[in-house]
């Protein structure tokens, strides 16, 4: 294996946790999908769409679910991000989605205890 491709093959941080109220495996997001959050954050905030701001939300929690080894989930399998929104409420999806942000951001024992 070349040093490039083996600078560039990911090894996923993944756990356990609770998100949602369901036991699933989460994996740190990468720092291009942090920033493609913020950066759809920064639209809906501009677009002055509440809802958008909650569905990029959303789609960060469903990013950040994955299986034991740190592989996504198939789409089919998990929800929409329409559909969390319309089945969980603000401070509850806001939750899940700070713990997803802290735990990608460093440690678990951190996310846990903010």
């Amino acid at each position: 294996m070349s040093l490039k491709a083996s600078l560039l093959k990911a090894s996923p941080y993944v756990e356990e946790h609770p998100i949602l109220g369901v036991n699933v495996f989460i994996r740190r997001l990468t720092i291009a999908e942090l920033d493609e959050y913020e950066h759809d954050l920064q639209e809906a905030q501009k677009a002055g769409f509440s809802s958008d701001a909650s569905k990029a939300g959303a789609k960060l929690i469903l990013k950040a679910i994955c299986d034991k080894d740190g592989r996504p989930i198939p789409g089919e399998d998990l929800p929409t991000a329409d559909e969390l929104i319309q089945a969980h409420d603000t401070p509850t999806l806001l939750s899940a989605m700070s713990f997803v942000q802290k735990f990608s951001y460093g440690s678990v024992e951190e996310a846990q205890k903010n």
